[in-house]
């Protein structure tokens, strides 16, 4: 109930984040086997978010277990689906808590859930597909046969057209499932080559560039932009407020959509209920539930009345890190 819940506020949310968002072919994504999900990583927790949000079915995924260290934050976590990845260079022992990892994934997946997890291991805030860290991919692989699971790989292609200018456009693609058991030779199953295989499909499907909205459905007609004007004027300044605090603490980092989508997802419609409540008191109940409805109105059409900024430096990884330490690329493997 409460994932339905989450999937729903998400899904909701990335309407006046990305009202250009696009899915293609999801009726390929039908989950009718255990399945693990896969996709190129540009941004972060945002592209989880956006798979999350389309997917058809109850999703797991593996994120960066630096962030389950408070016990707080390992329950609240938990609680949102997520289960810790370990890196090499963050817990000695990494490799044995990874194992606790994919045991509690085969425990899912055997109960109807779906593992998303991100093989290129790290985001960078590029257009390109990196190499790929097979190790965790492969491990969930030979679970998978020995505890004969008809494994699926279900992939998707995620594409941009920023990391950094609100609103934006993004296409979510699915891709035909890869079945593992089509894999299996001798005994063994062949996880390299069902790496090779998708790794070859994504590649296939990816344009590797900066996504271009169709400006010939990104703006409403005249009528709709009194409520964007009444929306820049009345409520431009609660984004700007959080856009300029967040672009200057993630500067340099893949963290700004992930931490402004999840952190407008929180606060605005707070703002709303509560300035909704206040006039509501004063002007009645009647007034207040106007306001509570014409307020994320205005903002709904604010967003579909702006223009979609391409981005153009396309080729300058960013840090997927706090600081500013170096990172090897055997550091581990985990979504962002």
């Amino acid at each position: 109930m409460f994932y339905s819940v989450l999937r729903f506020f998400i899904r909701w949310g990335l309407k006046w984040y990305a009202p250009r968002l696009i899915t293609k072919d999801l009726y390929l994504d039908t989950y009718t086997y255990p399945s693990i999900i896969i996709s190129n990583h540009p941004n972060s927790l945002f592209d989880a978010l956006v798979i999350v949000a389309y997917a058809p079915a109850k999703v797991c995924f593996l994120t960066r277990g630096d962030i389950f260290k408070h016990p707080v934050a390992n329950v609240v976590l938990r609680g949102l689906n997520m289960l810790p990845i370990y890196k090499r260079n963050q817990d000695a022992d990494y490799a044995v808590k990874n194992d606790f990892t994919f045991d509690e994934c085969m425990r899912r997946l055997a109960a109807g859930e779906h593992i998303l997890i991100f093989p290129e291991g790290r985001s960078r805030n590029l257009w390109t597909l990196q190499p790929f860290m097979n190790g965790g991919l492969t491990s969930l692989l030979e679970r998978a046969y020995k505890a004969e699971l008809p494994l699926q790989i279900q992939s998707y292609t995620l594409n941009y057209s920023s990391f950094r200018y609100v609103p934006k456009a993004v296409e979510l693609t699915a891709l035909p499932p890869v079945d593992s058991t089509e894999y299996i030779v001798e005994h063994r199953v062949q996880a390299a080559e069902v790496i090779k295989e998708v790794r070859s499909n994504l590649h296939r499907e990816m344009t590797e560039e900066p996504l271009m909205p169709d400006e010939a459905v990104s703006r409403y007609g005249q009528l709709w932009r009194v409520p964007a004007k009444v929306g820049y004027y009345t409520q431009f300044w609660f984004y700007r407020l959080w856009r300029d605090y967040i672009r200057k603490k993630t500067e340099g980092t893949i963290f700004y959509d992930s931490l402004l989508f999840s952190v407008l997802l929180l606060s605005y419609p707070f703002c709303v209920l509560l300035f909704s409540l206040i006039v509501g008191k004063f002007a009645g109940f009647w007034i207040g539930l106007f306001v509570f409805i014409f307020l994320p109105f205005t903002t709904y059409f604010l967003a579909r009345n702006q223009p979609i900024v391409v981005e153009t430096e396309t080729d300058i990884p960013k840090r997927n890190s706090w600081n500013d330490q170096s990172e090897s690329p055997e550091d581990g493997e985990n979504s962002d």
